[in-house]
C-alpha cells in the first residue's frame, strides 16, 4: 500500500499493511535542506523541498502545508518577527481592538503573498505526491484568526465582554477561513487541520463557547468541502471532546501527548480519525530508546482501532531534534504490520 492508501483505508475503517504516520516536520525540513528560516518560510520551492527531505528521511504518511500561522496575520498587516530557530510570530498587530479589526479588509486569497506561499506550498506537494501522499493544509478556524490580527488579550476583552462585537467580527473573519480553506483544497490539499483554541472550555467560559465557539465553528466548517481534522492546539481536548464531536465535515481528532488514547476513542465513538500522541516538542529530551517504547505503547494499546493514526502532537518538532529520534518513530511504525482485510 501506498501512503494514500493507507489513511484511506484509515478513514473507512478498513484495515492496512501498517499504522499511517503523521509528523509535524514543518520546520524541520529546514534542518535536513539546511535552509535558512526566512527563505524556508518565505519561498514555497524552499519549504516544499523541506518536505521532500521528510518524506525521503522518515516516511511519514502526511506531508504539511507550512505550520506558519501567524502569516495569516501578517495578510491582515500585523508584523512579523523572524527568528532562526522557529517560524515567524507576530511582533505587531494590525489593530488593537475587534472594533477596530472590523474596519480591516478581507486578504485576498488570490493575489496577497502571504496566502500564496502558503497555497503554492500546498501545490508544489500535491503535484510531486499526487494519488501517492496526502498533503494537509494547515489553518486557524476563525476563532483563532483574531489573536493574529488584534492580540490574544484583545480578543479576550471582545469575547467575554464585548459579544456584540466578537460575533461581527467572527462574520467578518468567516468568509475570509471559507475562501482560503476552499483554496486550499482546490490547490491539492487532501484535507485541512485546524485549531479551534478558542472554542475550549478550558480557555473560555461554557457559556462563552456554547454562545458563540460551537455555533461559529458549525457556521464556518459547513462551508468547507473537504475533510477537515481538528487540532488540540495545545488546549486540553480529551475533557471537551464532546463540543467538537459532530462538527460539519470533521473527519479526525489530534489529541494531546499526555491524553489517553483509549479514553479519547470512547468519549469520540467510532467513526472519526484519533490521532496522536508522541510529544512532538520535546522529542529531543527523551533517547531513542523512550521514544521506541512510547511507540510501542501507543500502538500496541490502540491496535484493533483501525482508525488510528500515530502523529505527533503540539507544535513543530524543533530544529535541534537528533535525527535518530524520529527514526526512532519511522522504525516503530513501520515494523507494526497489519493483515489486510
Amino acid at each position: 500500500m501506498n501512503s494514500l492508501e493507507r489513511v484511506l483505508a484509515a478513514l473507512q475503517n478498513r484495515s492496512s499493511d501498517r499504522p499511517a504516520l503523521l509528523l509535524n516536520a514543518g520546520l524541520y525540513g529546514a534542518r535536513l535542506t539546511g535552509a535558512a528560516l526566512k527563505d524556508h518560510y518565505r519561498d514555497p520551492e524552499v519549504f516544499a523541498e523541506g518536505q521532500i527531505a521528510v518524506r525521503e528521511a522518515f516516511q511519514p504518511d502526511l506531508l504539511v502545508s507550512p505550520f506558519a500561522l501567524a502569516g495569516l496575520g501578517a495578510a491582515f498587516g500585523s508584523r512579523l518577527s523572524e527568528s532562526s530557530r522557529r517560524p515567524p510570530n507576530v511582533a505587531a498587530f494590525a489593530a488593537d481592538s475587534a472594533e477596530a479589526a472590523l474596519r480591516l479588509p478581507l486578504p485576498d486569497v488570490d493575489s496577497h503573498p502571504q496566502v500564496g506561499y502558503l497555497r503554492d506550498s500546498i501545490r508544489i506537494l500535491a503535484k510531486r505526491y499526487a494519488g501517492e501522499v496526502p498533503v494537509i493544509g494547515l489553518l486557524a478556524s476563525p476563532l483563532d484568526l483574531p489573536p493574529l490580527i488584534i492580540g490574544l488579550e484583545a480578543w479576550f476583552d471582545a469575547l467575554l465582554f464585548q459579544p456584540e462585537t466578537a460575533r461581527a467580527l467572527l462574520d467578518h473573519l468567516t468568509p475570509f477561513f471559507v475562501a482560503l480553506g476552499r483554496a486550499m483544497l482546490h490547490d491539492g490539499a487532501t484535507a485541512l487541520a485546524l485549531t479551534a483554541n478558542l472554542a475550549n472550555r478550558s480557555i473560555l467560559p461554557a457559556p462563552v463557547v456554547e454562545r458563540l465557539g460551537r455555533p461559529s465553528l458549525e457556521q464556518a466548517l459547513a462551508e468547507i468541502p473537504g475533510p477537515v481534522i481538528l487540532h488540540h492546539g495545545g488546549c486540553p481536548l480529551l475533557p471537551h471532546l464532546a463540543d467538537f464531536k459532530g462538527l460539519p465535515n470533521t473527519v479526525g481528532y489530534v489529541v494531546d501527548a499526555g491524553e489517553d488514547l483509549a479514553a479519547a476513542r470512547a468519549a469520540l465513538g467510532p467513526g472519526p480519525l484519533l490521532l496522536g500522541n508522541l510529544p512532538g516538542p520535546t522529542l529531543g529530551d527523551l533517547s531513542p530508546e523512550d521514544i521506541g517504547a512510547l511507540c510501542d505503547r501507543a500502538l500496541s494499546r490502540r491496535a484493533a482501532d483501525l482508525q488510528f493514526i500515530l502523529a505527533t502532537c503540539g507544535a513543530d518538532i524543533p530544529l535541534d531534534t537528533p535525527a535518530d529520534r524520529l527514526e526512532a518513530i519511522a522504525d516503530r511504525v513501520h515494523r507494526a504490520g497489519r493483515v489486510e482485510a
